[in-house]
């Protein structure tokens, strides 16, 4: 096995029975459909390390040979190392401890300050202070994060086993990343992260990514004062409750990171038109999807309007009213417009300067109007509906 970066790890093994998932000619002129029930875990026992496992493989990862034989050979991007260290070097603690290294866009900005004390041969060389995030609970919980560079970011934590089990534990790092991503409106990659439980160890190991920071009108949460302290609060307040949220990985948590993952989509198209109309119908996705309702053609017993009011009454208050009201309106013009454009620049055309105003207003709100559906979603209370005012350079 062999690793590299940007590609990932590269395995070559022979096995003591045929390996062939896809018949490769068997299916010449199909499509063949996966999805994640297709795929299968590769096991591996490492000479003086321990063992590993390679999850979720996709049967098109084998590379293809004349007849199926009992070599396995393909490139993968993920793996997961496990090492039992010997009985003299286990710890026995109240928590499970771990780290992660992620790949991100730019910097990111929490309200604390980290000190650094730097010594060579126990003479003190410098003491340097960085802004960070520090966390802690009188239950033993503890979060701590740094950026080490303007495009990678560090975690550590420890989690009391009187409140968190080892699964949840394991889910620390992914569970971050999602949290961290709606924050900073960034597709934000967990590279490395490890787990100490015990006398075991679990590194799990990434293929680098290329991360996107969404521009201003697809940020699904609001700057309250353009990253000053106001701002730097919220990020750590909305950061604890988002991760707790996505450890426990229930039903709405999936929702929650469907809109954001929804958001980021739209957010990489191509031309305007595909970025409303992707925007737009996320809020119709969402709201059928938490009231169990798919669309069926013919079926037009679901309403949008009370699936939202029904949606306010359980994650907002009353004061959201007029919010909830324009979220609706946006969608409908967004979806109308784009859904039957016309590609004209003239006065009254989708691309003429008002327009596109327009436009721009409408997606920044819906994008700022899902992130607060996301922290609902969370269980955060308390949220004001404040939205930005966009405003343009040529004074309009």
């Amino acid at each position: 096995m062999e690793w590299n970066p940007t590609t990932g790890f590269e395995i070559d093994a022979f096995l003591d029975k045929t390996f062939a998932p896809v018949d490769g000619f068997g299916t010449v002129g199909q499509t063949i459909l996966n999805d994640r029930s297709d795929t299968f875990v590769i096991r591996l026992g490492l000479r003086n390390y321990g063992s590993a496992i390679v999850p979720n493989v996709p049967p098109l990862a084998q590379k293809k040979s004349i007849i199926p034989d009992n070599h396995l050979s393909l490139t993968v991007k993920h793996v997961v190392f496990f090492q039992r260290l010997p009985q003299q070097f286990a710890t026995d603690t109240d928590s499970w401890s771990g780290s992660a290294m992620f790949q991100i866009k730019a910097e990111l900005r929490f309200p604390d300050t980290l000190t650094q004390e730097t010594s060579l041969a126990g003479q003190h060389l410098e003491t340097a202070t960085h802004s960070g995030l520090s966390y802690a609970e009188d239950n033993g919980l503890s979060i701590t994060g740094r950026n080490l560079t303007e495009n990678a970011y560090e975690l550590n934590w420890s989690l009391p086993k009187s409140h968190w089990t080892k699964t949840e534990a394991a889910a620390f790092a992914e569970a971050a990343r999602k949290a961290l991503s709606i924050i900073f409106a960034q597709t934000i990659w967990a590279a490395k992260w490890n787990v100490t439980r015990g006398a075991l160890q679990i590194y799990s190991v990434r293929k680098r990514k290329n991360i996107e920071r969404l521009s201003h009108e697809f940020r699904p949460l609001i700057d309250l004062d353009f990253d000053g302290p106001k701002q730097r609060a919220f990020n750590k307040s909305a950061f604890i409750d988002l991760l707790k949220f996505f450890i426990k990985a229930d039903s709405h948590a999936d929702i929650a990171w469907r809109i954001f993952y929804q958001i980021a989509d739209a957010a990489r198209r191509e031309d305007w038109h595909s970025r409303a109309l992707a925007l737009s119908i996320t809020l119709e996705g969402a709201l059928r999807t938490l009231d169990n309702h798919p669309f069926k053609d013919g079926d037009a017993t679901w309403r949008r309007k009370e699936s939202m009011l029904e949606f306010q009454k359980r994650y907002f208050t009353e004061k959201w009213t007029p919010a909830c009201e324009t979220a609706l309106k946006t969608h409908t013009r967004l979806r109308h417009k784009n859904a039957h454009p016309d590609w004209l620049a003239t006065p009254n055309g989708a691309l003429s300067k008002d327009e596109m105003k327009k436009t721009i207003k409408d997606l920044t709100f819906l994008s700022r109007f899902y992130g607060y559906m996301i922290l609902g979603l969370a269980g955060v209370k308390g949220c004001e509906p404040l939205f930005p005012v966009v405003t343009f350079n040529d004074g309009a």
